[in-house]
């Protein structure tokens, strides 16, 4: 029998440390043991009392999203807490829908503009694009310009001419690595109304990102050193990196430093007015 040990450790532990009267029960003086009862977390979290006392005894190595949401809720347990509960049963945690108003959404925007000459944007899930520095304008393209419906990283790479013409040898490889992220958001934003929308255009318009789809591809970020062409300013090599952002996990930076900085920034310099400052409100900011 497969076990989940850590699974167990971790829920006994924090079972032990909800005050009872936290959730609503009554503390009494005839309780032998902190915290709350098997029985009580069972009743709370919507779950039979023998499903949860195997989640405690190691016997049931993992549980639905449902049942560890619920779990979660019940225990009380912090944003980083949940995340780690999530990861102790190889589950991964849904992620709540973007809100605009979200204070995180400002605070990544202005890291983003903070990052001044080298090229960075934040990415909604699905790969709707939310805001970029002008930077990152100037290099792949003014997203800002483009319908609200049109601001998708996978769309622009797999349909644009622009795109093709920017990454030249290397748009397989871009193309690959941006399909397999939208397969890897497919799987933690199950049923969201925008896969549907690009899964289908593409389909329809990009035989090669049909091929890719159907292949299930899968990645995180493969290639981390990429070469563009600008038309104005010539071959240019950057370090890259995909980032989630702890504060809104909904959110992903995309952050490419220059390997020459000061040639970079002197391209975008000479470009400044020809691009936007950056744009704010992807899809779902519209």
């Amino acid at each position: 029998m497969i076990r989940n040990e850590a699974l167990a450790a971790f829920l006994r532990d924090r079972r032990s440390r909800v005050e009872p009267r936290r959730v609503g029960l009554p503390s009494g003086h005839r309780r032998r043991v902190p915290g709350l009862r098997r029985e009580e977390v069972a009743q709370l979290a919507g779950v039979s009392v023998d499903y949860y006392a195997r989640l405690e005894q190691g016997r049931q190595p993992t549980a639905s999203p449902g049942v560890l949401s619920s779990v979660a809720r019940t225990l009380c347990l912090t944003d980083d807490e949940r995340r780690h509960l999530f990861a102790l049963a190889h589950v991964a945690e849904p992620q709540p829908a973007a809100d605009p108003g979200d204070p995180a959404d400002e605070r990544v925007r202005q890291l983003v503009e903070a990052f001044g000459d080298t090229p960075a944007g934040v990415l909604q899930p699905m790969l709707d694009v939310a805001y970029f520095n002008a930077a990152a304008a100037f290099l792949y393209t003014d997203f800002a310009t483009m319908p609200a419906h049109h601001r998708n990283a996978v769309r622009w790479t797999m349909l644009a001419p622009e795109a093709r013409e920017r990454w030249g040898a290397e748009w397989a490889g871009a193309a690959a690595d941006l399909v397999g992220l939208l397969r890897l958001h497919s799987g933690q934003y199950p049923g969201h109304p925008r896969l549907a929308e690009i899964t289908t255009e593409l389909s329809e318009r990009s035989p090669e990102f049909r091929q890719l789809w159907h292949d299930q591809t899968v990645s995180t970020w493969q290639h981390h050193v990429k070469t563009l062409w600008h038309p104005a300013f010539g071959v240019m090599s950057f370090t890259n990196e995909y980032l989630t952002v702890q504060s809104a996990p909904h959110l992903s930076l995309v952050v490419m430093a220059p390997a020459e900085p000061q040639r970079f920034a002197a391209a975008l310099r000479a470009a400044s007015g020809s691009v936007g400052s950056g744009v704010r409100g992807g899809v779902s900011g519209e």
